[in-house]
């Protein structure tokens, strides 16, 4: 009897989750700004080098895009607190909108660009993006219940992950039709979309007191230093903080470095079984997502996460000794699957846990952990490969730290280990 009411009750909110206004609206704002995203990273290096025929300079573009999206991660964290999180959004949305808009415009009376207009146009989405995502991340607890968190988290990232991998190919299509200029256009159009769904995201709830207690504007390194104080000082979010370095340390570089070059020099592949291999991986992602929406886990999540992640080291080693293409492509998507399953429960413990006048902060703090620790996972990988190590050896030690990291976390934080 009580299992029939608990199923009723689920049937219940899950419904009343779809339905919410504030958090559709918020759904559709995170579609638009993901997908704006990844179809701009995809046309400006595919302009770089078939446009311009410059392919030394796409490095250079994409870390004008990417370090200063990893820096304003933490500006956007203290913004975030201090100030509404949907008019960050809002702003975020329009600012970008009107860059996107400019270069169409500059298509039509300047082409070919200048490199360096590219750069600006970069370092400018890249600020404006890492602005709006700790705002994203951190408004998610005022329009969902608590029960609903790691629902919402699950839908979100299912969502970014389906842009991410439909983004290029849509872009694609439009560019062969249309040219770049329509292109731009159409980012500028989708971010304006965005930002009209954010002013009808209802954030009301929680932010009085966020208010009252951000009434004295502290200097924004000492608000910054005060952030940091506060993850580090809590037991679990310190665990939660360590895991999101763990994991995306031996994770990102060993896999997106090294996968191309380990389906073409391990398994001998071509360029189309590596898209069967990434596709696999990206495939599992979004799979583990909608599972993680389905399910909805809300007890144990700590200790849940942390068997995750130990399976998902020796699924790597399995990976790494892989020898056929569809053997590999079977073995990535279960890889796939269980980055959502570990990172969705850890996030929604991230949002529950923290103070309501830190979460910008903290969410900021832990983003910038994932992404910032990127470039050095890549410089990793690309060392060991110019010292003659193996890819496959490489994939092999990578994922020992993620099992020793598990048991050092479960002997040493038992409050992960016991958290809901």
């Amino acid at each position: 009897m009580e299992e029939q009411q608990t199923a009723e009750e689920l049937k219940k909110s899950g419904r009343a989750f779809f339905k919410t206004k504030s958090f559709f609206m918020l759904w559709i704002a995170s579609l638009c700004s993901s997908l704006s995203m990844s179809i701009f990273m995809f046309v400006q290096s595919w302009y770089v080098v078939q446009g311009l025929g410059l392919e030394a300079a796409l490095g250079i573009v994409l870390i004008s895009l990417s370090v200063p999206r990893i820096i304003f991660m933490l500006a956007g964290g203290v913004l975030s607190d201090r100030k509404d999180q949907a008019r960050i959004m809002f702003w975020s949305d329009l600012s970008r909108a009107f860059l996107a808009c400019l270069l169409a415009i500059l298509f039509v009376f300047a082409h070919p660009l200048p490199i360096w207009v590219l750069i600006i146009n970069a370092i400018g989405f890249g600020i404006l993006g890492g602005i709006f995502e700790p705002a994203r991340d951190s408004i998610i607890p005022t329009v969902v219940e608590p029960d609903m968190l790691t629902r919402a988290n699950s839908v979100l990232q299912g969502t970014m992950q389906i842009a991410l991998f439909a983004g290029p190919l849509f872009a694609g299509v439009i560019l062969g039709i249309a040219g770049y200029g329509i292109l731009f256009l159409l980012i500028g159009g989708l971010l304006v979309i965005g930002s009209l769904c954010v002013v009808l995201v209802n954030s009301d709830k929680g932010r009085t007191e966020v208010t009252e207690q951000l009434d004295d504007w502290l200097g924004f390194w000492v608000q910054l230093k005060e952030g940091i104080m506060y993850l580090w000082c809590s037991k679990l979010l310190r665990a939660l903080f360590i895991i999101a370095i763990v994991v995306n340390f031996f994770m990102s570089g060993p896999l997106f470095i090294g996968l191309p070059i380990f389906v073409e020099g391990v398994l001998e592949g071509s360029a189309l079984d590596y898209s069967y291999v990434q596709g696999g991986l990206t495939f599992g992602m979004i799979l583990g997502s909608i599972i993680m929406g389905i399910i909805n886990i809300r007890r144990k999540r700590g200790s849940y996460a942390l068997i995750l992640m130990a399976a998902q080291g020796i699924i790597i080693i399995l990976f790494s000794q892989s020898n056929t293409i569809w053997l590999a492509v079977g073995i990535i998507i279960f890889i796939g699957l269980l980055n959502p399953a570990i990172n969705i429960p850890l996030i929604s413990m991230i949002q529950e846990y923290t103070d309501p006048g830190k979460m910008g902060r903290v969410m900021s703090l832990i983003r910038m952990a994932s992404f910032g620790l990127m470039p050095l996972s890549y410089a990793m990988v690309s060392f060991l490969l110019g010292q003659g190590v193996s890819i496959r050896a490489i994939l092999f030690w990578s994922a020992l730290p993620l099992i020793i990291s598990v048991i050092v976390l479960f002997a040493c934080f038992p409050v992960l280990r016991k958290a809901n």
